[in-house]
């Protein structure tokens, strides 16, 4: 199984981000089929369009959205995952961010709950539950 570059953890080959940091990864140890995130967006969108249940291409896509700043497009499909997904907490994880961006604080402590209750142990989840709670 390979690594990710960024943070080291290991990563499904069929995946094109780290479900763990979110970083871009090469497809099969060649080079990342595009260069840009409106790239990736466009790609992921045909993806979905041919696949749409794909729980990964939609996570990559909330991803692509989120890096992109697309928050509202970035919080809909990491809700698209969940419902495909439940347990995927990293979705929920994400979706807290997406949400705290948005100003959606509530929100965002509800969706790191449900990750934390997936993934008790999770350092990440802690830390955003952690920075959620300073905001007040």
């Amino acid at each position: 199984m390979a690594r990710c570059p960024n943070c080291g953890v290991e990563v499904d080959s069929a995946d094109s981000f780290c479900r763990a940091c979110g970083a871009p990864l090469a497809e099969a140890g060649g080079p990342m089929r595009s260069a840009t995130v409106e790239q990736l967006i466009h790609e992921y969108r045909e993806q979905i369009a041919q696949h749409p249940d794909d729980d990964s291409a939609r996570y990559a896509l909330g991803l692509a959205y989120l890096y992109h700043g697309s928050l509202a497009l970035a919080r809909e499909q990491f809700e698209q995952v969940i419902r495909l997904a439940p347990d995927f907490a990293d979705a929920y994880a994400k979706l807290a961010i997406t949400c705290s961006r948005l100003g959606q604080v509530e929100q965002a402590r509800e969706a790191v709950a449900q990750a934390q209750s997936i993934a008790p142990a999770n350092q990440e989840y802690r830390d955003i539950a952690d920075k959620l709670n300073q905001l007040g």
